[in-house]
Parts: structure tokens; sequence; C-alpha cells
């Protein structure tokens, strides 16, 4: 299932300090809830996918801001052990490291509160001047954990050398000029969807089916399109049951491999790093791999940390495949 050779995954996003509490249920407001345990690890939507594309297998290069603190050694060095280029993370002196309060209950989901911190003086000069060795052969993947503006800079370097852009919509655009039009890949979940929808004026469907989603998925990828004329492939995750996705070739669904939730943190970062480290792969095949990866990351605790190898997910699919009556 390899990429192809030659070719690298560049991630220019978020690194947190992430810090997680467990919970019974999650807070609601005005309530105080008292936690069963918790863990600090790696984190951030950017730091997150790149590891996950490192752990698929794809030679990934992060790009990122951290402040001049011990949380920014530790997140660099988190990053290098698992694979994952360095030499594109800034420090910047008298500026936080990006940190997140990850609150999961007993069900598995979770609450996020994120401090910027250095993810806020991500810009354009660090995508001008980290992105220089990205090529036509080459991923570009974004988040919206930085700025707008960074994310469109990074787009114009990619473009000029050929590359493929994957965004990942999240968290979901909240005005006009949040959008990222110039993308060849779309990456949401349900509610990120519907945000989208709605700035680009796409009517959602009464009901929530995964066809009804496909429909909306098209016609928002159709919106965001724009005046260009390049398709938009999309995939919009759907939990427990499943991903539905839109590209050139149709539509389809896939469905997730049954397992006990432990912690949600990093599911949708899983499933983007791997489909941006197996670009080669048709889409429908590719978001059934990343479908796994995330619902294996899901059983293990932790953001960064529940990240699995590509060897175990194609272990997972394996066992997955030979349960399933012929």
């Amino acid at each position: 299932m390899a990429r192809g050779e030659g070719s690298t995954v560049f991630v220019f996003g978020s690194i947190n300090a992430d810090t997680c509490y467990r919970v019974s249920s999650l807070p609601l407001p005005g309530q105080t809830v008292l936690a069963d345990g918790t863990h600090a690890s790696p984190g951030g939507k950017g730091a997150n996918q790149a590891i996950a594309s490192s752990a698929a297998g794809a030679s990934t290069f992060m790009i990122g801001v951290v402040g001049d603190d011990t949380e920014a050694s530790a997140m660099i060095r988190a990053l290098g052990d698992r694979g994952v280029g360095v030499g594109g993370i800034v420090a910047r002196p008298d500026v936080p490291t990006g940190r997140a309060l990850v609150f999961v209950d007993d069900e598995g989901e979770n609450s996020i509160v994120v401090l910027s911190g250095a993810n806020a003086l991500l810009d354009d000069s660090v995508a001008l001047e980290k992105l220089t060795t990205i090529g036509a052969s080459d991923v570009l993947v974004l988040q919206n954990e930085v700025t707008a503006a960074a994310n469109r800079a990074a787009v114009r370097v990619a473009r000029r050398a050929g590359a493929v852009v994957i965004w990942n919509a999240a968290p979901a655009p909240v005005a006009p000029d949040d959008l990222i039009h110039d993308i060849d890949l779309l990456v949401v979940n349900e509610n990120e969807l519907a945000q989208l929808a709605a700035l680009l004026g796409v009517q959602e469907p009464r009901s929530a089916g995964p066809d009804d989603v496909v429909r909306l998925l098209s016609e928002t990828v159709d919106a965001l399109r724009h005046e260009r004329h390049m398709t938009i492939d999309a995939v919009c995750t759907l939990g427990a049951d499943g991903a539905v996705y839109v590209s050139a070739e149709g539509s389809g669904r896939i469905h997730a491999p049954r397992v006990v939730a432990v912690d949600t943190t990093a599911a949708g970062d899983t499933l983007v790093g791997y489909l941006a480290a197996h670009l080669m792969l048709p889409l429908g095949e590719r978001l059934e791999l990343a479908g796994a990866a995330g619902a294996l990351a899901v059983t293990r605790e932790g953001a960064s940390s529940s990240i699995p190898s590509l060897r175990d997910v194609e272990r997972m699919l394996a066992a997955t495949s030979e349960r399933t009556p012929a």
C-alpha cells in the first residue's frame, strides 16, 4: 500500500501540548466534575496528522511554530521519535507553545479547549521559507488551527510546485474569509460540513441519512470550487457509522470497524494523515484504510499516542475480513 517513492507529505499547521482529563461525563455549563485521571501528550491537529502520515508509511515533514519553552522541546522530540521531519518547526521567543485541555468521558467522547499560543504566529513568511522543497509529487495538508491567511500562503507555494492540497476544515470555518478554495481534497465531519455548507449558501436536507450527507457534500464541494475548473474530492466522516465520499469517479460509503471507544480525540486526525499518506490509492480504498486507522485510534488513550502503525491497521483489516461472511 505504498504511496509511491520520492513523495513527501508536508503538514502545515498546529503543534500543541495536550493535557487530558478522564471524567465520567463532560461538564455542563456551571457544573464542576471530578477527574479520574490525567496525562500529558503531544497534540495539535497538525502534529497529530503528521504523526499519522508517518505512521502510515509516508515521508513526512512538519511545518509549524512553537514557543521557546520546555513544552516546545518535548513536542519536537515526540514528532522526531515518530519519524516526522522537524526542520520546518520554528521557535519564537516570548510566546507559549500552543496548549490544549482535553476532557474525555466514559463513552470516549471529548471536549477540547485550545490556546493557540505560538500557532497564531505561523504566517506567510514561514510558508515561503519552509515549503521551498515541496514538489509536484508531494502533498500539502492543512487544518484550521492556524490562520486562513497562513493556509492560503502555503497553498500558493504548493500550487506553484504542482503539489496536491488536502484541507481538513476543522475547526469549522466561521466566516467566508476562512474558506480555502484552491484544494484537491476536502475532509470534514458532519458538523463541519453543515457549517461549511451554510457559509456557501447550500441548503441542508431535511433528513440526515448517508445519501443526504453525500448530496450535501457534493453540493458543498460544487459551491467551494467557485470559478475553478478542477474537481475537488471530498470526505465526510460519520463517527462510528464510517464515512462517505464524493470524487470524480463517483460517490460511496465505507463502514467503520466496530470497536469499543476509549478516546476519540485523534480519530479524525489519524484519518486525514492516512488519506494523505496513500494518495496513489483510489479514494474509496484509501478511505477504507484511513477509516480503519481512525477506528483503531479510538481504542487507545491520548492524541498522538493513540495513532496506530500501518502494520497494526492492516492486521485489523485482515481480522475484520476473516470475520465477515462471504
